[in-house]
This record gives structure tokens, C-alpha cells and sequence, in this order.
């Protein structure tokens, strides 16, 4: 009883004020809501998830008819290079904030010259980068994550697809595939995809927690841009509508849907 009433004295002294308790639920409400948000959407028009879904779809049902290609694999070790650069960066920001934490000090945080930024106690400085390097934390993790399911989708594809290889004395040489549910082949591999989307969305909203440190006005404001550019890049790019229309539909939603023999 003891330790909880020192606990909360020590609270006290931190001089929370409410507004940085609104700021940060606002903070986890937009990053919460958005992610519902761009998952219920994604079920009923176009965006980058359900069409790159589709590709991938399609890229299984490539497979499953001619085998794998060299071409293939590398493309695959490309996506788990990507994910792997992500993680070990993460990883790298994680030293750097723990660093800062384990170093910082009330002249080492002083940040009193610069008019714009809000003057706080170094115990809220050090709850903000602790914020930071939950979110990065949570990024690795979700790297991680998608870099053991590109390791599945390596397995998976490993064993039910086999290697092409043309000889000149076969014509129409095709590669038969190993009998599997390639539906959930791709599954995995679209789920790998997601948690890769998952921590580059960690990043962003990393951004806008760089803007508390300014004022939580202005933190606010930037966890609105983010989800204003998030939403701009998943539903209304141009590199999206130039997948759309390369399909040649209007919503992939109302294409057949792709099926394996």
C-alpha cells in the first residue's frame, strides 16, 4: 500500500496535465482507428490491400501451373530483404532512444531556447521517449513477424511447387505442382505482407509522436496529417489506381473470384 501511494505521489509531481492525457488517447484513437478503419474498407472497394491481394493470388496460381521460376524466388527474396532492412533499422532506433533515455538529464533535455516548444518536467520527456521506443518495439516485432512468414512462404512454396526447367527436346514443357489448398498459400503470404504494413505504419505514426515534443497541439495536429497521408497512399494513389486499371475494372471487389484447380 505503501509503495502504490509513493507510486502515485510520484505521479503528481510530474505535472501531468490533462490536455497531455487527451493528446496522447487521441494519439492511440487514431492509430486504433484508422487500422479498423482500412481493414473494414479494404473488404468493399478498392485499396492497396485487397489489389495487391489479388496479384498475389494470381501469383500462386502462376506457380501452381508452371513452377517456380529463379525469377520467382528472387522476387520473394527481395520482399524478405526489405522486411529485414525495416527490422534491423528498428533495432538501431531502439539503441539510439534508450540511449537518449539512459542520458538524459534536465540540461541534457533543455530545450528552453526554442520559443515553439512547450517547457515540461524531464520526467515527461522521459514518458515521451518511452512512447517512442514502445512504438518501435512494437514495429520490430511486427517485422519480425513478417519476416518468419516470408520464411514460411519460402517452405510453402519450396515444397509444393516445383522447379522449372525448359529442355529442348520437350515442347510444352510444364511443371506440375505438388497438390496443396493454394488459397491458403497465398493467405500466408498476404499475411506476411500484412504485418509488414503493419510496422511501416508504426513509422508513420513515430513521426507524429516526434511532435509532442513540441507541444500537444501540434502533436495532435500531426497525428491527423498521418492519417491524412496514410489514407491518401492506401485509397486514392496514383500508383494504386494504375494497378486498378491494369486489371481493367472498376472495383476489384466485383472480379470472379480467382480459383484454383
Amino acid at each position: 500500500m505503501l509503495q502504490f501511494n509513493i507510486s502515485v505521489s510520484k505521479l503528481r509531481a510530474m505535472d501531468i496535465y490533462p490536455l497531455d492525457i487527451f493528446s496522447f488517447f487521441w494519439f492511440l484513437s487514431c492509430w486504433l482507428g484508422y487500422s479498423l478503419f482500412a481493414r473494414n474498407q479494404a473488404k468493399r472497394r478498392n485499396s492497396l490491400s485487397s489489389v495487391l491481394y489479388r496479384y498475389r493470388k494470381e501469383w500462386v496460381l502462376k506457380l501452381s501451373k508452371s513452377g517456380m521460376s529463379e525469377v520467382d524466388s528472387d522476387l520473394l527474396g527481395s520482399l524478405e530483404r526489405q522486411v529485414s532492412f525495416m527490422a534491423s533499422t528498428s533495432l538501431l532506433i531502439l539503441a539510439s532512444l534508450v540511449t537518449v533515455l539512459s542520458a538524459a538529464s534536465e540540461d541534457f533535455m533543455d530545450m528552453s531556447s526554442l520559443q515553439f516548444v512547450d517547457e515540461v518536467s524531464l520526467e515527461i520527456v522521459q514518458m515521451k521517449l518511452l512512447l517512442m521506443i514502445f512504438i518501435f518495439v512494437y514495429g520490430f516485432f511486427t517485422f519480425s513477424w513478417a519476416l518468419r512468414q516470408y520464411g514460411f512462404c519460402f517452405i510453402l512454396f519450396g515444397s509444393s511447387f516445383n522447379t522449372v526447367r525448359y529442355y529442348k527436346g520437350k515442347e510444352k514443357y510444364q511443371a506440375q505442382a505438388v497438390p496443396r489448398d493454394f488459397k491458403a498459400v497465398a493467405k500466408v503470404l498476404d499475411r506476411a505482407a500484412h504485418s509488414y504494413n503493419y510496422g511501416i505504419r508504426a513509422y508513420y505514426f513515430a513521426m507524429a509522436a516526434l511532435a509532442w515534443f513540441i507541444n500537444d497541439w501540434f502533436f495532435m495536429a500531426a497525428c491527423a496529417v498521418v492519417i491524412f497521408v496514410l489514407y491518401r497512399r492506401e485509397f486514392k494513389s496514383s500508383s494504386l489506381q494504375a494497378m486498378v486499371d491494369a486489371r481493367q475494372v472498376g472495383n476489384v471487389h466485383d472480379e470472379d473470384e480467382i480459383k484454383f484447380d
